[in-house]
């Protein structure tokens, strides 16, 4: 079960630590719900606020995203606009 290669290394292995401390939360949390069951009204009130989380979060990544697009297409309109005066700029100049 436990592999002892060296005391320090076993020590200070991060990955069997957060192992540890994971399967020891979740334990934890099935105990929890076992000994400590929420009532009716609090686990509606939980899956509400769950769900209101969520949407949130993904409204979050959309209007991001949104806001990325609409930026990169103003760059490009921007550029654009720039490349048209600036060849206006050399045409009116050559005809001088």
């Amino acid at each position: 079960m436990i592999d002892i290669k060296s005391p320090v290394k076993s020590v200070t292995d991060r990955e069997k630590w957060a192992a540890r401390g994971a399967t020891f939360m979740a334990k934890v949390k099935a105990t929890k719900a076992v000994w400590f069951p929420p009532e009716p009204a609090e686990a509606g009130k939980q899956t509400v606020s769950k769900a209101k989380n969520a949407t949130a979060k993904a409204t979050r990544k959309t209007t991001g995203s949104a806001r990325k697009t609409a930026g990169s297409a103003r760059k490009s309109a921007a550029k654009k606009t720039a490349a048209k005066k600036t060849a206006a700029k050399k045409t009116s100049a050559a005809k001088s």
